[in-house]
């Protein structure tokens, strides 16, 4: 569900920070959070040990139910502050490498393969030719392809197609002079209103989302030197295109 009232507030409060105190801020909140956070962990630990000693057969079911959701809410939201860190941090380096973009994608596709399987969901691949020389991050390219695809997987949930009529399309190729990737799929699409919000950090339409994985995917393109559209029909779903070319801007600045 979108909270807007809080999603604005937030906006508001960050835009009235300076933006180099950004960084610092960021690092106090998420250490505020994970000391409990640890500590929450630590002793649901102790107390799954101690389940072991519950006689009851039933209940100690029950109780070891109760414990695991705990523990999947708590690895959830170190995810969410990795996220926060991620889209705050100022980056002055970006790694990058000439390793093949379609082997890249090949192997984070089947690392994505049983989940989407899991959701009736089928994900496909067309490698194009790109643009010979183009340096990459590659670990930018899986981290942003990972959120984009996990994006599809769950809009596809909420659409009325049926299990097995789900799908994920991934392609790259060369447009414009530039390399890009393209992940779509044919879920129920997203309006025009929302179009012009999902990259705001903390904006969500799901009721479990952070708000936090697009904005962190166009961060991260945007380092690259490259830059992220979208295109959506609700009859046809939606289609993510990431373009991006040889050398990033801090790289370019770097050199001058």
């Amino acid at each position: 569900m979108v909270d807007t009232q809080s999603t604005q507030e937030l906006t508001r409060i960050s835009s009235e920070i300076p933006s180099f105190q950004m960084p610092a801020l960021a690092a106090g909140i998420v250490h505020e959070i994970k000391n409990p956070l640890a500590a929450i962990h630590l002793h649901l630990q102790m107390l799954e040990a101690s389940l072991l000693e519950v006689s009851d057969e039933d209940l100690q079911q029950k109780l070891k139910s109760r414990v695991d959701i705990i523990k999947k809410e708590v690895l959830s939201l170190n995810e969410v502050l990795q996220d926060f860190i991620h889209l705050i941090r100022s980056e002055r380096t970006v790694r990058t490498t000439s390793e093949d973009l379609n082997n890249i994608l090949s192997a984070v596709i089947r690392l994505m393969e049983p989940q989407a399987r899991k959701a009736g969901t089928q994900i496909s691949f067309e490698p194009g030719e790109l643009r010979s020389g183009a340096e990459i991050h590659a670990g930018f390219i899986k981290q942003m392809v990972i959120n984009l695809i996990l994006n599809a997987v769950q809009a596809l949930q909420k659409s009325e197609r049926p299990s097995g009529e789900r799908e994920v399309r991934i392609s790259t190729g060369q447009e414009n002079e530039q390399n890009f990737i393209r992940i779509e799929d044919n879920g129920p699409g997203i309006s025009i209103e929302d179009q012009n919000k999902i990259f705001e950090p903390f904006f969500t339409t799901r009721e479990d989302g952070s708000g936090l994985g697009l904005a962190l995917v166009k961060k991260m393109i945007t380092e690259m030197g490259g830059w992220i559209d979208v295109s959506s029909d609700p009859r046809q779903g939606t289609a993510f295109t990431i373009y991006f070319g040889g050398k990033t801007a801090l790289q370019d600045s770097e050199n001058e």
